[in-house]
């Protein structure tokens, strides 16, 4: 078990999954009204409730799927878990039940942050201020993981803090290719598949870094190749999987055990499905369904590291 008192640690763990939900959230959003702006009937918004698996839970507050409620339901709507302004503050909620482990510019920085989205979306959220408030909510998040990264002490707690922050980027990142692959794939012409891509390539801040690696032909496979498996790209399911385990092996150490067994398993599972997933060639359909099992498998490891680490059972 960790030295760090559980309760400690799913904290530390959960800030971080929190704070990258609520970027990735946002980034989701704005890919989704930018992607149909030129759309006769515009973005197509049932698909994002489809996407976190929300539809259900959606109907039961709204009585019909419209810009201005599902806006309200991912960005304002505090007692919606799978809204930005619910994950920020469960965030600063966690961030405050271990203030005497992070630093006191973190701290200060998310209560901050906390209060200007509060302001923000207190009269709702428009379609014509969803871009500024996206951008907002991701600079505001990209500052907090700066701040962390120059003053959070590397312990068990940053660890923790990391296996978070990289379960939920990689969970995010199936979801952002889910939305946006295809898009691009099915996009009539050469000229509105390389605005779609992107688009793509921007909501995950891939854009200078994609064409560094394929810097001739536009292929969507390149695309999906380059989100899961390359192995220098900040938001690629296979480097966020790397890190995962690094963490894992680095809590090992600290708590001078070898690795528990359900952890380890779950994480080998999703080495496993990376490792055997997509072949050179594929459709949008095998796409969707791998982005399923991987989705699945990252769902076992936070599963898992809560039973491990946490008590959770």
């Amino acid at each position: 078990m960790s030295n760090l008192v559980a309760r400690f640690a799913s904290n530390t763990y959960w800030l971080g999954r929190y704070l990258e939900r609520a970027e990735s959230i946002a980034r989701i959003l704005d890919i989704n009204e930018t992607f149909a702006r030129d759309k006769p009937n515009g973005p197509d918004w049932e698909r994002v409730l489809v996407l976190f698996s929300d539809k259900k839970r959606f109907l039961e507050k709204h009585d019909e799927i419209t810009p201005q409620s599902v806006l309200a339901f991912y960005v304002s709507e505090r007692s919606n878990p799978s809204s930005i302004l619910y994950a920020i503050a469960a965030a600063r909620q966690n961030a405050r039940s271990v203030r005497h482990l992070i630093s006191t510019e973190m701290w200060k920085h998310l209560n901050i942050f906390h209060n200007q989205i509060v302001i923000r979306t207190k009269r709702g959220v428009a379609l014509s201020s969803l871009s500024p408030i996206c951008d907002a909510i991701s600079e505001g998040c990209q500052t907090f993981e700066g701040i962390a990264e120059g003053t959070f002490l590397r312990g068990e707690a940053w660890c923790f803090y990391h296996l978070g922050k990289y379960v939920e980027r990689a969970d995010q990142t199936t979801r952002i290719l889910d939305i946006g692959y295809e898009q691009v794939s099915h996009a009539e012409g050469d000229a509105f598949r390389s605005v779609h891509a992107h688009v793509l390539l921007r909501s995950v801040s891939g854009y200078h870094a994609f064409w560094s690696r394929y810097p001739t032909i536009l292929r969507s496979r390149d695309i999906a190749n380059f989100l899961l498996y390359d192995q220098q790209f900040p938001r690629a399911v296979a480097l966020c999987a790397n890190q995962l385990s690094a963490r894992i092996q680095e809590l090992d150490k600290i708590c001078g055990q070898k690795r528990l067994t359900e952890a380890e398993h779950a994480r080998k599972e999703l080495e496993f499905v990376l490792k055997t997933g997509l072949g050179g060639k594929f459709t949008p359909g095998q796409l969707a369904k791998f982005l399923d099992q991987l989705q699945i498998a990252l769902g076992e490891v936070s599963d898992a590291v809560g039973k491990t680490y946490f008590g959770y059972r």
